[in-house]
Parts: C-alpha cells; sequence; structure tokens
C-alpha cells in the first residue's frame, strides 16, 4: 500500500471536515479561497528575511531575538503508530541563546486574542516535526500578523501594523490525528460532511439552487 502523506497545514482538516479532507486526498486540493495579494505578501516577507538567515542581528519587530535559521527544506517524520508520513515547511525558526527553538508563522489580516484551533493544530504540527528531526527543545510558536494600516502611502511603501500571537505547543497532539486522517484517505466512499462545515453548506445550497 502506498505511504500517507499528510501536510502539516491540511491537518486541522482532518478534525474539521471528514468530506472535505477526503476530497482533497482523494482528488487534490479544495480550490483556494485566499486572494493573490497576501500570498504575494507572504513571499515578500520571506524575500525580505533571507538576509537574516544565519545571524542574529535580527529586525527590531522580530518577536524572538536568537539566531534565524534556514528553513528551507521541507521536514519529513513518519508516525511509528500510523505509518502516516507528516510534512510541512516552516516560515521562520529561531534557536535562543538558551538552545531552545521558536517557530514562526507568517500570517497577513487581523490578528486574533490568541491562537485560533486550526493555527494551533499547524504549530503543534511543526513542533512535531521539529522534534522528530532533531530540533529539540521546542519552546512555543508565534504567529506573527502583518495588517495593512493607515498612514503614509507612497509609490515603495504601504504601512503594516505587525502583531506577534505567541502560542505554546505540544506535539504530543499530533499523532491521535495522523491516525484520524490516515482513517479517513482510506475509506472507499465519501464519508459524511461535517454539519458545521461551511463549505460543505456552501456547495449544499449551490446544489439546490442549481437543481430549481
Amino acid at each position: 500500500m502506498e505511504k500517507i502523506e499528510i501536510s502539516v497545514t491540511s491537518l486541522q482538516s482532518a478534525l474539521d471536515c471528514s468530506l472535505c479532507f477526503w476530497i482533497s486526498e482523494k482528488i487534490g486540493p479544495l480550490p483556494s479561497m485566499f486572494p493573490g495579494i497576501p500570498s504575494q505578501i507572504d513571499s515578500a516577507i520571506k524575500g525580505y528575511m533571507k538576509q537574516f538567515v544565519g545571524t542574529s542581528d535580527l529586525p527590531s519587530w522580530f518577536p524572538v531575538r536568537g539566531e534565524l535559521l534556514n528553513t528551507a527544506r521541507t521536514l519529513r517524520a513518519t508516525d511509528l503508530g500510523t505509518g502516516v508520513v507528516l510534512k510541512g515547511t516552516l516560515d521562520a525558526l529561531v534557536r535562543t541563546p538558551d538552545g531552545k527553538y521558536h517557530i514562526i508563522d507568517y500570517k497577513t489580516g487581523r490578528p486574533p486574542e490568541e491562537v485560533p484551533k486550526y493555527y494551533q493544530t499547524q504549530l503543534d504540527g511543526y513542533a512535531y516535526l521539529l522534534e522528530r528531526n532533531s530540533f529539540r527543545p521546542v519552546a512555543g510558536g508565534v504567529l506573527l500578523y502583518f495588517t495593512p494600516a493607515h498612514g503614509e502611502i507612497s509609490d515603495e511603501f504601504f504601512p503594516f501594523k505587525i502583531t506577534a500571537v505567541r502560542g505554546e505547543v505540544n506535539p504530543g497532539r499530533v499523532p491521535s490525528v495522523l491516525a484520524r486522517a490516515k482513517e479517513i484517505t482510506e475509506m472507499e466512499t465519501p464519508p459524511t460532511r461535517s454539519e458545521d462545515c461551511d463549505l460543505c453548506m456552501w456547495l449544499k445550497q449551490v446544489g439546490r439552487t442549481l437543481s430549481e
């Protein structure tokens, strides 16, 4: 049987809606709901931060002081209990002077007061990958939000407010999610949709409208 590979960014979807996760694994990723501008901002941030890789001379707005490590390669780890391969590429990783690792994940939009459930699972997944690839210990994670702000706009500059939302990580929560992901992926027929899945409810309404 072919090995099952799950991306860190899709972990929570296995818990949120079995049908959406099954479709994405069997047919392909669902169409992106995100516009192009956030993707361009994310690319610009990563491009800018490349100059600091291997140094501790980080911008004053960066949330963790330490050495910025190279995160260009995709990390992989096979879960011993399920045989599922988890994979993911971090936005940024910092090693502080005490030898601990901190996950930095760039986000675009309005920052929440605390780490949302979806991104908490993502941070846990990255911590799981890091520890399985000998990056220990992982001390925590930060969602670093870049939010458009009012201010002076020129041909070259657009103001952003940068907000760090800090969270704890628990890689021990990941194996049970991988087990559920494997269970869904191995289903021969589509599972039942989640009652509170926005996408499923929208598609159901579209179907009703088209059949009228």
